[in-house]
């Protein structure tokens, strides 16, 4: 999926800084991939994401964390659930070393990730002790609170009995389904919520490369990478294509030039040009042209197809000649020769006849010829005469036109005859015959005209038959030479139209690459920039007194050469930060990296876990790092689970709205949780549970006074804490006052009179101003000590509470 914030600042940046050529809709396409990119390189307009001005990422539904139930996991043995608030807030969960507060960290990381970072590249028996010894059945969940979702998100992983680690069942509200379907598998690797204390002590030992790539992930700068590569693996495609194309010309080349073929010689013309003559060349090898109009090849054809008079055709014409020449002749010597005349002359005697009453012969002057018998037997004579002129006419119709016919079988010699020359071919004795056989005898002797067929028209279709062979199998011997060559070239063919595809690409692809390579670094300085300037926040926040100032955060480079700089200055000097931070230092560089990665607005994470992160740093920096818990929990769900007292302290002090779980590990791997408000209020708490114990030893009674100083104590350094800090006092500062006191009334010292060396004053100051404390300050000296114990244990532990709500009044509120 295609990260729309960076594709906004692309397309603006297209809008104003155009690719040239038209390159600009490549980089578009090149961030949905190659597809899309060789779609718009055929004329396909795609556009990978629709973006208006201004879009900004669509928020994914938000998950808060509501519970983690642990069942026989690591330190927990029987069931256990860690509850805590949904919704944006600070959460510290407490507990000395082996209390077991981690495994609820490891537990939610195996839940959601199947394994544990802890054990990562570590020797089987580590892994080999993630079972609770106490409670054999194992089983680990989490409940997340869902935008949009009425119901808790539960996700469990559990194990069978015996099984091992990599055994797991994993059930998403209550169904046998894998994580990928609540869609959090990437998000998980781009914005891990999840920072253990081996991951924050490793962070940085990774590399500046591999920081490089975890930012980048998340800020859709592998996209940027991905876009470049579709870019260049497109363009890498088509110069090869144009390169492959261009090493098969060289044996194409060197096989038409062996090949005698008027064809191989027009394709290697085409060839020669730079840009090659792919129309040209695709009409040769189709047969349909490219080459020479008046061509061997064609002459070839022509000679193969010249027309052949048929043996059958002209003997048939020679015998109808023949044929009607001797009915003509037949018929000249007869009376039907002259059968029409006399018609036509009686025929005229008998219209004078018509026209007159005398029988006298108007001819010879015969007297009584002329009668009506003579014209009954005239008329019957025309009629005969006509019949027999009739036969006379219809010979020499058919003569005239067995004539005709005859003549049509002769034709001037073919052009193709008088144009073959060098073409393998001899043609000079067909073209004497034809032109004998043109010269067809002038005048009307038909039999002449019969002879001249007959003798030279049976000699010139022998030798037109044997040339049309001997063309033809110049023709086939020439296909045959030729055949290599055209499948050769059919073979190329597709390469070329490839190539010369790709060759027009090309440039556009260059034009493209270039574009988005030039606003590579820019493009990746705006992404990155929200999470440089939270990175140096957090860092000015942690850093405090550190002589150490981290300089510009940048990604730089590219490829192998891709890097996250951690330049620092140590008192103004240049250094390495890996090189010159200590391992606090570099926790809390390894916290201002993790923080502003978790908190991206496209994880659907809105929680952090932190495990541990308080060792290695010095009382500044646990301050810092309260301050920038807070500032991170006011848009974040923040858990920290830690043994260091000195964060829950700090929070305290610096009256930071926080809730605080203590974790206490009883026998069998019993794990209690509890909620506390603050140390005084516990302390106080605890001796009243005690002073109201039935039967209780008088022995056992001591440990009243020694809750009660306790309160008056924690009660004294919060008032003096806060007192320091409104006064402008630095954490470290504070810390080393706070670690002057050694008796109580050093510490009231401190709390009611600004010095702790003023111990001594304190008993006058509380007789001038809460008289009605003193003899309970002075029972929680010698009770602690001496096992004195006041006779009204419930007064004087009310005396207590009062006294430290009147010296330190924002614990009543913590």
């Amino acid at each position: 999926m295609t990260d729309t914030a960076l594709f906004s600042l692309v397309v603006e940046r297209i809008a104003s800084q155009p690719a040239p050529d038209g390159a600009g809709d490549l980089v578009l396409a090149a961030f949905a991939g190659r597809s899309a990119v060789d779609a718009a390189l055929g004329g396909q307009a795609e556009q990978p994401v629709a973006v208006t001005d201004g879009a900004k990422p669509a928020a994914a539904a938000a998950a808060y964390l509501t519970a983690i139930e642990v069942e026989g996991f690591r330190g927990v043995g029987e069931r256990t659930t860690l509850s805590v608030d949904p919704g944006p807030g600070l959460t510290l969960v407490v507990g000395r070393n082996g209390s077991g507060k981690s495994s609820f960290s490891e537990a939610l990381e195996m839940v959601l990730l199947g394994s544990n970072q802890r054990w990562k590249d570590r020797s089987k028996v580590w892994q080999d002790g993630w079972q609770n010894l106490h409670h054999r059945h194992s089983s680990i969940s989490a409940r997340f609170t869902v935008d949009g979702r009425p119901e808790p998100l539960v996700v469990t992983r559990s194990w069978n009995d015996g099984a091992a680690l990599d055994d797991s069942a994993l059930l998403i509200d209550g169904k046998p389904k894998a994580l990928d379907t609540l869609g959090w598998t990437e998000p998980l690797a781009a914005y891990p919520p999840l920072l253990s204390h081996h991951e924050l002590e490793s962070a940085l030992d990774a590399g500046p490369s591999k920081l490089y790539d975890a930012l980048a992930s998340i800020l859709g700068l592998s996209q940027l990478t991905d876009a470049q590569n579709a870019l260049r693996d497109a363009r890498l495609e088509m110069e090869h294509t144009s390169k492959r194309a261009r090493e098969a010309v060289v044996t194409l080349r060197a096989l038409l030039e062996q090949t005698d073929d008027e064809r191989a010689t027009t394709v290697l013309a085409a060839l020669k040009p730079k840009q090659w003559d792919v129309e040209t060349i695709e009409r040769t090898v189709a047969g349909s042209g490219g080459g020479d109009e008046h061509g061997v090849l064609r002459r070839l054809r022509d000679l193969a197809g010249l027309p052949v008079l048929e043996r059958e055709r002209l003997t048939s014409v020679v015998t109808a000649l023949r044929e009607a020449h001797d009915g003509v002749q037949r018929l000249r010597d007869s009376d039907a020769a002259r059968a029409h005349a006399t018609a036509e002359l009686l025929q005229q005697a008998l219209d004078v006849h018509a026209h007159t009453e005398g029988e006298t012969c108007p001819v010879c002057g015969t007297s009584n010829v002329l009668t009506y018998e003579w014209r009954l037997r005239a008329v019957a004579r025309v009629t005969e005469l006509r019949a027999e002129a009739a036969q006379a006419e219809a010979a020499a119709r058919m003569l005239g036109e067995s004539a005709r016919a005859a003549r049509q079988l002769v034709s001037a010699p073919p052009l193709a005859l008088g144009d073959a020359r060098d073409i393998g071919v001899d043609t000079g004795a067909v073209t004497q015959l034809w032109e004998r056989w043109a010269e067809v005898p002038d005048g009307d002797d038909v039999m002449a005209l019969a002879a001249h067929l007959e003798s030279q028209g049976l000699r010139l279709i022998a030798a037109v038959a044997d040339l049309r062979r001997e063309a033809a199998a110049e023709l086939e011997r020439r296909e045959r030479s030729w055949r290599p060559a055209a499948e050769a070239i059919l073979q190329w063919l597709p390469l070329a139209r490839a190539a010369r595809d790709a060759e027009t690409s090309v440039a556009r692809l260059k034009n493209a690459e270039a574009w988005l390579k030039s606003a590579h670094d820019e493009l990746r300085d705006q992404r990155f920039k929200p999470i440089a300037d939270a990175v140096q926040a957090n860092w000015t926040a942690l850093r405090q007194d550190s002589n150490v100032k981290l300089g510009d955060l940048r990604l730089a480079g590219a490829a192998s050469q891709r890097r996250l700089t951690l330049d620092v200055t140590v008192d103004g000097e240049p250094g390495s930060a890996l090189g010159v931070m200590s391992q606090g230092e570099l926790n809390c560089l390894a916290l201002s990296l993790f923080l502003p990665r978790a908190a991206m607005p496209e994880s659907p994470f809105r929680f952090v876990v932190i495990d541990d992160p308080v060792q290695a740093m010095d009382p500044a920096k646990v301050e810092g790092l309260a301050t920038m818990l807070a500032r991170a929990a006011q848009e974040r769900q923040v858990i920290v689970l830690t043994h260091d007292t000195r964060l829950a302290d700090a929070v305290r002090f610096l009256d930071i709205q926080a809730t605080v779980i203590e974790v206490l590990r009883r026998e069998s791997s019993v794990v209690e949780l509890r909620r506390i408000l603050d140390p005084v209020q516990r302390y106080i708490d605890d001796a009243f549970a005690v002073a109201k114990t039935k039967d209780l030893p008088v022995e056992a009674q001591r440990v009243i006074p020694g809750f009660c100083r306790l309160a008056l104590e924690a009660a004294s350094a919060l008032a003096a804490t806060r007192r320091m800090l409104r006064e402008g006092k630095r954490y470290a500062q504070v810390q080393a006052v706070l670690a002057q006191p050694s008796t109580l009334l050093m510490w009231l010292g401190l709390a009611l009179l600004g010095d702790a060396q003023r111990g001594g004053d304190v008993r006058a100051h509380l007789q001038r101003q809460q008289p009605w404390a003193v003899d309970a300050v002075m029972e929680c000296n010698r009770g602690a000590h001496s096992g004195v114990v006041a006779r009204d244990l419930m007064a004087f532990i009310r005396a207590v509470e009062r006294l430290s709500k009147e010296i330190a009044p924002e614990a009543s509120r913590a």
